[in-house]
């Protein structure tokens, strides 16, 4: 209650008020933490302060701890062996793909190789850049997302840049194809490397703004046009024959330029003369 009213006040303008509650807030949650290390943390503590942090490293399984080192703390461990094993994990799923198959050109060269991809506008990008969320993680580039979308007026025409040599040379940056990987267990604690960890991708943000681009400039040509009949929910061959012959029928009996064929097939093979046309304008 006190925390809304102290919003309440802040929004409207008034400082004193604001402060008095700034105030209750403040004790409220200061009696909160007493409150909470009397009855979850107290039994803990005794008069030497070394024992108190042994016994909190302790409980984190970091035991055999001194005043100067620690070294059961990650920074201290050799941990390239572990992200060795992660690493194995994680790319388990397609360890047996074979990455040496060379394509022949022919086999890969686009119909429309000649014709030249569609490239957004400045103001595209700048749209894209306006809109990322800040929070989001930053990448191996080291560029917050906060900042691309604080200066997005200033740092538009340079992204613009990279975007438009991306895709006109047909080339992806080799900076933005990697990623952090975060390990995060799934089950508490962890005891299979190969089961229990889920691995949290973190590109940079300008390769999800790359990618962004891409899908707006394309999107139409991945929709699903209307005359698709193969590989659909709720059409099959049926559904095609049914649209082409309603489709003739629509364009030669009901349209004003359509023109009809009307033949006696009974009289056909008595004499030529008999075959006649009727066709109406």
């Amino acid at each position: 209650m006190q925390i809304k009213a102290r919003q309440k006040a802040f929004s409207r303008g008034d400082k004193s008020r604001y402060k008095q509650l700034c105030e209750k807030v403040a004790n409220l949650i200061a009696k909160a933490k007493a409150t909470y290390y009397r009855s979850k943390a107290s039994e803990f503590r005794t008069s030497n302060q070394s024992k108190w942090y042994n016994c909190i490293y302790s409980l984190v399984n970091a035991e055999n701890t001194t005043h100067t080192q620690f070294p059961h703390r990650p920074e201290n461990l050799d941990l390239s062996d572990l992200a060795e094993k992660l690493q194995k994990a994680f790319t388990k799923p397609w360890s047996d793909r074979y990455t040496n198959v060379a394509f022949e050109i022919p086999e890969v060269n686009h119909p429309h190789k000649n014709n030249k991809p569609p490239l957004p506008s400045i103001g595209q990008v700048k749209a894209v850049l306006k809109h990322l969320n800040p929070r989001k993680a930053t990448g191996i580039d080291k560029v917050p997302a906060w900042m691309l979308k604080q200066y997005h007026e200033d740092l538009a025409p340079v992204v613009y840049d990279i975007v438009c040599c991306s895709i006109s040379q047909c080339c992806y940056p080799s900076l933005y194809k990697h990623a952090l990987i975060f390990p995060v267990p799934k089950v508490h604690p962890p005891r299979d490397i190969n089961n229990d960890f889920r691995q949290i991708s973190v590109l940079p943000h300008l390769a999800k703004i790359l990618e962004k681009i891409q899908l707006q400039l394309n999107i139409e040509d991945l929709k699903i046009k209307n005359n698709q009949h193969a590989f659909t929910q709720h059409r099959s061959a049926v559904s095609a024959l049914i649209s082409t012959t309603q489709t003739w029928f629509n364009a030669t009996d009901c349209s004003k330029t359509g023109k009809m064929g009307f033949m006696r097939p009974s009289l056909t093979f008595v004499r030529p003369s008999t075959l006649w046309i009727t066709i109406f304008f």
